[in-house]
């Protein structure tokens, strides 16, 4: 069976080991922090800096020389081990494997947003039902949207091509995907996936900069 290991990366760090992270980023990613406001900014930090550590450790290089390479829609590769990445609000999340294409997600639980509206619109109507009849809708809505977009982006494909996957029937989505939710802290919802209908084990740990 296949292991899947998800690190969650919670914000804010103290700014000693955000400095610490940054230093760690090459000129894409430092690139892309910097046109960030401040919050965003020390999340993509937190985010990408733990993901060198998390990777670098994995294949045996120093996290400042891991080089990504990436997919047409933007999924982050490296030889020698599968990741996936995801962040929303304070929380983070990396996903590594050893064979198997991955995808993982967080969502946070977004106050106000319409989510009878935005599952009429784009779930399968069996979906759209559960959240309509969900005392927790904003919570059904961001699980189902996390499954969604793990497996989107254990293909490397866009979200608009994913929302319309039947992810609430059980694990196996088409025969394409295995999917298992991740725990995670009130107020989101986590997903993994990995491409193929195999089954999987997923371990869940809380990253620290020891890691």
């Amino acid at each position: 069976m296949d292991e899947v290991h998800v690190w969650l990366v919670r914000s804010p760090l103290p700014a000693l080991v955000l400095a610490r992270l940054a230093g760690l980023l090459d000129e894409r990613e430092r690139a892309r922090a910097g046109a960030l406001d401040p919050v965003r900014r020390r999340r993509f930090v937190a985010a990408h800096g733990a993901a060198r550590l998390l990777v670098g450790a994995r294949v045996g290089v120093a996290p400042q020389l891991v080089r990504w390479t990436f997919g047409p829609h933007g999924k982050p590769e490296v030889d020698g081990v599968r990741v996936s990445l995801s962040h929303s609000g304070d929380l983070a999340a990396v996903a590594l494997t050893p064979a198997r294409a991955v995808g993982v997600d967080v969502q946070r639980h977004t106050p106000g947003l319409d989510t009878l509206a935005m599952s009429a619109r784009y779930f399968p109507a069996d979906e759209a039902r559960h959240v309509a009849g969900s005392e927790q809708r904003a919570a059904a809505f961001a699980t189902l949207w996390a499954r969604k977009e793990a497996c989107v982006k254990a293909t490397g494909g866009r979200l608009t091509q994913g929302l319309a996957l039947p992810v609430s029937a059980g694990p196996v989505v088409r025969g394409m995907y295995h999917v298992v939710d991740v725990p995670v802290p009130d107020g989101f919802a986590g997903a993994v996936a990995l491409r193929g209908p195999e089954p999987i084990r997923v371990t869940t740990a809380w990253w620290s900069v020891t890691e």
